[in-house]
Parts: structure tokens; sequence; C-alpha cells
């Protein structure tokens, strides 16, 4: 009787760790936060401004750069490790109609002016992908807001 009620102790607590580390594991592989933010509006990045944002992710770090314009938006992800840049996806959005917001007062200006006909305020123009560093641009705009976030902020999340 002592051998089977220990078996039983024993097959529950192997259950209970076994199903506590599945779920501890499960939380840190799919977790991603945001670590850090800035607003670029007052540093001359576009007329309508823009942002970056650090995302720390389970294998580096994300650096997410949006720049604001009349006629739509420019979204860069930075997939980087350290100080290796590891992919970029650059996607750009057109306004409909080619304005952020077009009031009454306008749309009799707006030549193409049509009812919207779906809830999406943007459109999709552009969406690329590079690898590593060879676009020059690219990386020449990575570093560049790169640098924007403090180096300790860095250090703690992007090793």
């Amino acid at each position: 009787m002592f051998n089977k009620q220990t078996l039983i102790v024993n097959f529950l607590l192997l259950t209970f760790i076994l199903l506590t580390g599945c779920n501890l594991s499960a939380e840190t592989t799919l977790s991603s936060k945001k670590v850090f933010e800035l607003d670029l509006t007052d540093q001359g990045i576009s007329e309508e401004g823009g942002g970056i944002e650090l995302v720390k992710h389970v294998d580096g770090c994300l650096l997410i750069l949006s720049i604001y314009r009349e006629a739509g938006q420019e979204k860069y992800k930075f997939n980087f490790k350290k100080n290796k840049l590891l992919s970029t996806d650059y996607l750009k959005y057109r306004y409909k109609n080619g304005l952020i917001v077009a009031d009454d007062d306008l749309r009799d200006l707006i030549a193409d002016y049509q009812e919207k006909n779906s809830n999406a305020d943007m459109n999709l123009v552009l969406n690329k992908s590079f690898t590593g560093n060879e676009n020059k641009n690219i990386t020449k705009k990575f570093k560049i807001y790169k640098r924007k976030v403090p180096q300790k902020v860095l250090n703690d999340y992007c090793r």
C-alpha cells in the first residue's frame, strides 16, 4: 500500500513539474515587449513626424521606425542581435486619396474621390525584405536610428 501511494504522489509531483515547466517555456518563447519608445516629430525626420520603438523578443531585438508623410507612411522593422543587422522588413502605405483626412471641404477638390468601400484608411503599396547588410541605404538608416536608443537599453535587452 505504501509503495502504491508513493508512486501516485511521485506521478502527480512529476506531472505538476512538467506542466509548470511547459507553461514557463511557452510564456518566455512567445513573449516580446516594448522596452523603449521615442517620438521623432521634432527631429526633422519629415514634416508629419515619426517615431521609433525598440521591442525585445527571444532572438534579439526589433527596432521599428515609423515615418509619417503627407501621402502615406513608411515602416522599417530592423531585426538585429547585438550590433549585427539580421534582416529588415520595409512597408510603405498610402493613405486613401493621398490624404490623411479628407473632410467635407476637401472632397470637392479631390479629383479621384470615391466613397470608402472598406474600413482600411491605408493601402499597402510596397512590402520588401532585406537580409543583413545587403542594402547600404537600409543599413545606414538602421545605424542612424539605433544611435537614438540609449546604449544602456541596448546593452540590457539586445545582447
